[in-house]
């Protein structure tokens, strides 16, 4: 029943890159994203002995992105003190003002889609998972979560490419 360390070890390994590219499409803060993934799995080793290790990935999964919606419902609250954190780079100026554009574009469009669209696909492009893990994490059937994830695709298609025709 317990949680191993080894157990967690190896989920944080497993989960790190496709959960923080989720985190990082919801929250688009790189610190941020860091901060919900460490108090993520600080929560769960406090409870690592209560937790059920076949349980575990969908349980770091659930955390973490409760953990996003909470920022973002505590950051809409205080939006008109914000700092564009896009606005800053020591790069390339060009290739930065580049790279911030398709971020904010990719930024808007997906947050336009309806939250379960949205959802469902951070989940399935960003974050790798399957179909029927992603009914797992949001208790939707898989088929909803496939007319979703294909909604989705095809809405921030449309929003992508009309935006490129107006510029």
């Amino acid at each position: 029943m317990a949680v191993e360390d080894a157990d967690l070890y190896a989920c944080y390994r497993r989960l790190e890159s496709p959960l923080f590219n989720v985190l990082y499409r919801w929250l688009w803060q790189r610190d941020e994203c860091e901060d919900v993934m460490h108090d993520a799995f600080l929560r769960i080793w406090d409870r690592r002995r209560r937790v059920d290790a076949a349980r575990l990935d969908a349980l770091v999964w659930t955390t973490a992105l409760n953990l996003a919606r909470n920022r973002l419902r505590w950051k809409a609250l205080w939006r008109f003190g914000a700092i564009d954190p896009l606005a800053t780079s020591d790069d390339d100026p060009q290739h930065e003002a580049d790279r911030h554009a398709t971020q904010r574009r990719l930024r808007d469009a997906l947050e336009t889609l309806p939250r379960v669209q949205r959802e469902v696909l951070l989940l399935a492009e960003f974050g790798g998972l399957d179909l029927a893990e992603i009914a797992a994490l949001t208790g939707a059937p898989i088929g909803t979560v496939g007319s979703r994830r294909h909604a989705a695709r095809a809405r921030l298609r449309e929003l992508l490419t009309e935006e490129s025709r107006d510029v």
